[in-house]
């Protein structure tokens, strides 16, 4: 059986509005904005708002070369997907009720039961991930990839705004920590909306590796590395890890340096919102015509800029300009990123090639805003800032000379 372009154009369409619904719950609880804020609020140290990211980055990244060998032994990988993806959304309640019934009684408890949750919705997102791309590679046009990342990003960006005000309404109206309660349990709701169109997507079944499920998976596995441009790609990866060893500290930082109100973390989700939004209907469309290289070098570069911003803020105008730049970074990760990473890997191998791509990052990306943070309590935030800004600046030019697109190949083919 294969998909007919009428499949194609459906897959198409429910998938963006799966991924713009899961976008909008990640709003409600984000991990860049509003659970930074939580954990301040129930007294969490700079090492544990820092665990919050590198629990997030740990869970994304060590699950993923298991679920690599399940996809491969998976005829369809929407069947696989379907069976795990409760564990990414279901935790959003459980810390919703964990705001309504723990955290005024006990705040550290709280604390370590919301970063559970959290590690459980990011290790399983970690472990879809390669089944989950692969899924996408099978039932999204190729040439329409990165046009698919950016309208999902980009509607769930745009819809991010009124959940933004969502969010500036729960936490305006409602006393702490009720106020995350609520927040949470409707980023609940948008998840399970979104599960209802990802299980309507067409896929054709496949033929599995048979010899995906033996015990010499993982060593041959290591075959990956010999690919010396993914090799490449997977240092470069690495370096990017380390650049955003910041990005959890930048709202905790604003909020006090400014002394803002709790509500104004709502004005910076709904900035970071407009401009994911906004530059995703250009990001993809640029991607798919220069190659995702490209706008994953310019990424870097505005995160880069974004952190000289950040420590050189002393105004809400300043602030806000901030998470305009953090925004369209997201855009370049959510739609560049997996859309070189497609690219990158061979179309027999995608899933073994994709798990050990996020196997070989999680360690760093782990260890990153850990050390952010001690670095944070012995030089200062802006020395943090400031330090990962030249790591964005080296992680640029070694894509730039080191990673060999693809796209761009074909292009001087062409020629």
């Amino acid at each position: 059986m294969k998909l007919s372009e009428r499949d194609y154009r459906w897959n198409f369409f429910v998938n963006s509005i799966d991924y713009a619904f899961f976008s909008l719950g990640m709003t409600l609880g984000s991990i860049s904005t509003l659970f930074p804020l939580l954990a301040r609020n129930l007294g969490a140290s700079n090492v544990e708002i820092g665990l919050i990211p590198a629990v997030a980055n740990l869970g994304w990244g060590i699950p993923a070369i298991l679920g690599a060998k399940y996809a491969e032994r998976a005829r369809k990988k929407l069947d696989l997907v379907l069976k795990v993806t409760l564990g990414e959304r279901l935790p959003y309640l459980f810390m919703a009720l964990v705001c309504f019934f723990v955290a005024a009684r006990n705040a550290k408890l709280a604390l370590y039961l919301s970063i559970s949750m959290l590690g459980v919705a990011t290790f399983s997102m970690g472990f879809l991930g390669p089944p989950w791309m692969s899924m996408i590679e099978k039932v999204i046009d190729k040439k329409r990839r990165g046009t698919f990342f950016a309208v999902g990003n980009g509607l769930g960006a745009l819809m991010g705004v009124g959940g933004s005000v969502l969010a500036r309404h729960f936490l305006d109206r409602y006393p702490f920590p009720k106020n995350f309660g609520y927040s949470f349990s409707t980023a609940f709701a948008f998840f399970m909306f979104s599960f209802v169109f990802l299980a309507l997507t067409r896929e054709a079944p496949d033929e599995p590796d048979p010899t995906s499920g033996d015990p010499s998976y993982v060593r041959k596995s290591l075959s990956v590395f010999r690919d010396k441009n993914f090799r490449n790609y997977i240092l470069e990866r690495i370096t990017n890890s380390l650049m955003f060893a910041s990005s959890g500290f930048v709202t905790v930082y604003l909020m006090e340096r400014l002394s803002l109100p709790d509500r104004t973390v709502a004005e910076f989700t709904a900035a970071l919102m407009i401009s994911q939004g906004v530059s995703s209907f250009l990001v993809g469309p640029l991607g798919d015509k220069l190659g995702h290289k490209v706008t994953l070098a310019m990424g870097k570069v505005l995160y880069a800029l974004a952190m000289v911003l950040t420590a050189l803020c002393r105004s809400l105008p300043m602030a806000l300009s901030v998470y305009a730049l953090l925004g369209f970074v997201n855009t370049t990760n959510m739609v560049g990123s997996p859309a070189l990473t497609l690219d990158l890997v061979p179309r027999n191998k995608k899933e073994m090639y994709m798990g050990v791509l996020y196997f070989s990052i999680a360690p760093f990306s782990f260890a990153a805003p850990l050390l952010g943070g001690k670095i944070a309590d012995w030089w200062g935030y802006e020395s943090l800032f400031l330090g990962t800004a030249l790591i964005g600046v080296f992680s640029t030019l070694f894509l730039l000379y080191f990673v060999e697109d693809p796209r761009g190949v074909e292009r001087k083919r062409a020629r």
